[in-house]
C-alpha cells in the first residue's frame, strides 16, 4: 500500500506527462497544418500557371512533377503522355534518372502500363517482391522499392500518367495518394486547356484563311458594282484574286461566244506566255485544252500532270507548267466560258481552293451578266441598287468612369486592410491621379512623371506588380518616392495593362511594415483588370458615339442618293427634275450655301440647275477655262480657300472662300461639272466630296437615260414609219 508521500509524487507527475502530450498533439496539428497549408499553395500555384500560360503546357507539367516529388516525400517524380499506341515521357524531376527518349506501349507487366490500361491508381509497396507481377518495370534494375502511380483520366479515358519511386520500402500515406491525384487532375486540366488552345488557333487560321477570301469576293463584288458597263477591270480583279488565294503560278480567263474560245485576261503570266497564248486564241472547241474541255463537259476539269494526260496536247512554251485547274463559267447552266489556273510544278489543288475558284467563276458569270442586261437595255434601274447599312452598337452600360474608378479604389483599401488606395492613369509623359480613398493623403498634386525613380513607375514600366514590405529599406531603390518621407512603410503597386500595354496603376499602402499576403496581392490585380474593363468600356461607349454620329452622316447621304434615284426611274424623258433635285439635295445634305450644275453646249458651260443664295452671275464659262481644263485633267477640284490660293482662277465676280467641282463624265470625257461653293472658309470632307461625286455619276445617268429613251423612241418611230409605208 503506497504512502502518503509516494501518492503525493505521483499524483504530481500526472499532470507533467500530460503537458507533454498535448505539447506532441500541437506540434503534429501544427506540422499537419504547414503541410496542408504548402500542399494547398503548391495546388493553387499550378493553378496560376494554367490559367497565366494556357497555352504553355511544360512549364505547368515541370512544375507539378517537381512539387509532386517534394510534396510526396519521393526521391523523383515523372509526366507520361499517351500518343496513339505508346506513351512518352512529358516532365521528370529528381535524382532517379529517368529515359527521356522513353516510348513504350502500355502493358499490364509496368506500373505505368497497368495504372493507363486499368485507369486506376498503382501502388506498389516493395517493387522487389512484386517483381513476378511486374515483369516489365524498369526500376527494379535501379533499385527502387516503392512505386506510385495514377492515371491522367479525361472522360475516363487515360490520357497518360504520373508517377513517383522510392529506393526504400516505404509506402506512401493516403494524404500523398490524394495529393498525386489531385497533381494527375491538373495535369489534365494544363493538357485539355493546351489542346483546346490549339485547336482554336487552327480555327482561328481556318478563319483568317475565310477572311481573306470574303475579302476578296467582297472586293470583286465591288469592282462588279463599280464597272457596270466594262468587263475588263473585273476580269482582272478576278484572275489576280484567285490566283493569289489558290496559290497558282498564273491565272486566265476565257469567253466562250458558242463558236470559238478568246482570251480576256490573265495574271502572273511572262510577256513570251501571254504572247503564245493571244497567237493560239481565238480558238474552236476541242478537248486539247483544259479550259476547252471545261466547257465541253461542263464540269471542273483538274489536270493533276498535263505530261501524264493522254487527251491534253502540250505545245511548245507549255513545258512550264504541269498542274492544271479549269472551272467552266455557266449560266443556267449553259458555258459563257472558262477560268484556268496553273502550277509550273506537280501540285494538285485542294478542295477548298476548287470551291473558291468555283465562286469566282460564279461572280465573273454575275459581272458577264450584268453587262449583258445594260447593253440590251432591259431594266436598267435594277442595276442601281441602294444599300444601306447601319453600324450601331448600342452599349447596355454606357456608365461614365469615375464612380467606377471611386469604387474599385474603395474596395481596394477596404478589402485588401490598406490605409489608403489610389489610381493614377498615364497621360502622355505623366501619371494622373483619378481615384484615392483612404485616410494618407494622396500623393503629389496629382501629376507624376515617368522619369521618377519611384515604385509605381517601376511597375507601370516593368509592367508587373511590385511589393516592397518595408519601403525605407528601400530608399536608395527608390530616391524619388514621396511616400518615403511621409511615412509610408509597406507598399504594393500594380499596373492597369490593357493588350500587354500599361496605362495606368493602382496601389495599396499601409503606414507599419505589415507585408500584403499572396491573396491580398491577387485581389489587387484583380480589381487593376477591372479597372481596365471600365475604362475599356467607356473608350468603347465613345468610340460608338462617334461611330454613330458618322453612321446618321452616312444614312443622310444614302437617302439623298436614294431619292435622286427615285426621281431618275420617275423621269426617264426629262432630265430637268433630276438636276434640280441634285443641287437641292447636295446643299442640303452637305451643309453647302450654294450648289449649281453646268452642262457642255458647243464651247461653253452653260447652267442647267441651281440651288442657294449666291448668284451665279451672267457670266459662261469656256471649256478652255482654267477649272474646265483642270477637270479634263485631274478630275475633281477642292480649294478649302480661294484666296489662299493662286492656281487656279475663278470667274464669279464675288467668289465664296470655299470652292468644290466634281467632273460629270460619260465615256471619260467631260460633259459638265457640279459646284459647290461655301461663303466661309470651311472645306469640304472625304465623305462630303464622295457624296457630290455620286451625285454626278447620278446626273450622268439621267442624261444617258433620257438620250437612249429618246434614241429608242426615234428608233421606234422610224420602224413605225416603215411599217406603215409597208
Amino acid at each position: 500500500m503506497p504512502t502518503k508521500k509516494s501518492r503525493s509524487k505521483s499524483q504530481r507527475a500526472s499532470p507533467k506527462k500530460a503537458d507533454t502530450k498535448l505539447v506532441r498533439e500541437n506540434n503534429e496539428l501544427m506540422c499537419e497544418r504547414d503541410e496542408s497549408l504548402e500542399r494547398e499553395a503548391a495546388t493553387s500555384d499550378i493553378l496560376r500557371m494554367i490559367a497565366s500560360s494556357p497555352a504553355e503546357l511544360q512549364p505547368v507539367l515541370d512544375a507539378i512533377a517537381e512539387r509532386a516529388a517534394r510534396l510526396c516525400d519521393a526521391e523523383n517524380a515523372a509526366v507520361f503522355r499517351v500518343d496513339g499506341s505508346f506513351y512518352r515521357l512529358a516532365a521528370h524531376f529528381g535524382q532517379i534518372p529517368t529515359a527521356t527518349t522513353l516510348a513504350a506501349v502500355p502493358d499490364r507487366g509496368g506500373v505505368i502500363g497497368r495504372a493507363i490500361i486499368d485507369c486506376q491508381t498503382i501502388h506498389v509497396h516493395d517493387l522487389q517482391a512484386a517483381e513476378a507481377e511486374f515483369p516489365r518495370a524498369r526500376g527494379i534494375a535501379l533499385g527502387l522499392r516503392t512505386v506510385l502511380a495514377t492515371p491522367l483520366l479525361h472522360g475516363g479515358v487515360a490520357i497518360g500518367a504520373i508517377q513517383i519511386r522510392r529506393r526504400e520500402v516505404r509506402p506512401f500515406s493516403d494524404k500523398q495518394i490524394k495529393l498525386l491525384k489531385t497533381f494527375a487532375d491538373q495535369a489534365v486540366i494544363a493538357i485539355e486547356n493546351a489542346r483546346l488552345i490549339h485547336e482554336q488557333q487552327a480555327r482561328n487560321r481556318d478563319l483568317t484563311e475565310a477572311l481573306e477570301q470574303q475579302t476578296a469576293t467582297s472586293e470583286i463584288l465591288r469592282v462588279i458594282a463599280s464597272s457596270p458597263t466594262d468587263l475588263q477591270p473585273v476580269f482582272d480583279a478576278i484572275v489576280g484574286s484567285a490566283a493569289r488565294l489558290c496559290e497558282a503560278t498564273f491565272a486566265a480567263l476565257h469567253r466562250f461566244d458558242g463558236q470559238v474560245i478568246t482570251f480576256d485576261a490573265h495574271h502572273s503570266m511572262t510577256e513570251s506566255e501571254v504572247e503564245a497564248s493571244r497567237r493560239r486564241f481565238p480558238q474552236p472547241l476541242n478537248r486539247e485544252t483544259s479550259v476547252g474541255r471545261a466547257i465541253l463537259d461542263r464540269r471542273i476539269t483538274h489536270i493533276h500532270d498535263i505530261q501524264r494526260d493522254p487527251e491534253y496536247q502540250v505545245r511548245a512554251g507549255q513545258v512550264s507548267f504541269r498542274t492544271v485547274l479549269a472551272v467552266p463559267l455557266l449560266r443556267e447552266g449553259q458555258p459563257v466560258g472558262a477560268m484556268g489556273l496553273w502550277r509550273r510544278e506537280v501540285q494538285p489543288f485542294s478542295d477548298k481552293q476548287i470551291a473558291l475558284v468555283e465562286t469566282f467563276a460564279d461572280q465573273a458569270v454575275i459581272a458577264i451578266e450584268n453587262v449583258r442586261l445594260f447593253q440590251e437595255l432591259k431594266e436598267l434601274l435594277e442595276q442601281q441598287t441602294a444599300t444601306s447599312e447601319i453600324l450601331g452598337v448600342i452599349a447596355s452600360s454606357p456608365t461614365a468612369l469615375q464612380p467606377v474608378l471611386d469604387a474599385i479604389a474603395q474596395s481596394a483599401a477596404r478589402v485588401c486592410g490598406s490605409d489608403d488606395a489610389t489610381i493614377r492613369l498615364l497621360e502622355g509623359d505623366e501619371m494622373i491621379l483619378a481615384a484615392h480613398f483612404g485616410t494618407i493623403p494622396p500623393p503629389g498634386p496629382g501629376r507624376g512623371s515617368l522619369g521618377w525613380r519611384s515604385v509605381g513607375n517601376e511597375a507601370l514600366l516593368q509592367r508587373r506588380t511590385i511589393h516592397i514590405p518595408d519601403l525605407q529599406a528601400e530608399a536608395e531603390r527608390f530616391p524619388d518616392s514621396s511616400h518615403i518621407g511621409r511615412g509610408i512603410r509597406t507598399f504594393l503597386v500594380t499596373p492597369l495593362l490593357r493588350e500587354g500595354t500599361a496605362i495606368g496603376v493602382i496601389a495599396i499602402r499601409r503606414k507599419e511594415v505589415k507585408p500584403f499576403t499572396d491573396k491580398q496581392v491577387a485581389l489587387l490585380e484583380t480589381f487593376a483588370s477591372q479597372a481596365v474593363i471600365a475604362i475599356e468600356n467607356v473608350r468603347l461607349f465613345k468610340e460608338i458615339q462617334e461611330r454613330n454620329a458618322e453612321l446618321r452622316e452616312a444614312l443622310e447621304h444614302q437617302t439623298a442618293t436614294a431619292e435622286v434615284l427615285g426621281i431618275i426611274s420617275r423621269s426617264p424623258t426629262d432630265v430637268q427634275p433630276v438636276l434640280d433635285s441634285i443641287v437641292e439635295s447636295a446643299a442640303r445634305v452637305c451643309g453647302i450655301d450654294d450648289v449649281h450644275l453646268r452642262l457642255q453646249a458647243g464651247n461653253m458651260m452653260v447652267s442647267r440647275a441651281h440651288f442657294g443664295p449666291i448668284p451665279i452671275g451672267p457670266v459662261e464659262i469656256g471649256i478652255d477655262s482654267p477649272p474646265a481644263r483642270w477637270l479634263r485633267e485631274h478630275g475633281t477640284l477642292h480649294i478649302p480657300d480661294v484666296r489662299a490660293q493662286n492656281e487656279i482662277q475663278l470667274l464669279d465676280p464675288s467668289p465664296p472662300r470655299t470652292f468644290l467641282i466634281v467632273p460629270l463624265r460619260q465615256q471619260e470625257e467631260v460633259i459638265g461639272a457640279l459646284a459647290a461653293r461655301r461663303i466661309e472658309v470651311r472645306p469640304f470632307t472625304p465623305a462630303q466630296i464622295k457624296l457630290l461625286e455620286t451625285f454626278a455619276d447620278q446626273a450622268v445617268i439621267a442624261i444617258e437615260n433620257v438620250r437612249l429613251f429618246n434614241e429608242l423612241k426615234e428608233s421606234l418611230e422610224q420602224q413605225t414609219a416603215t411599217s406603215e409605208i409597208l
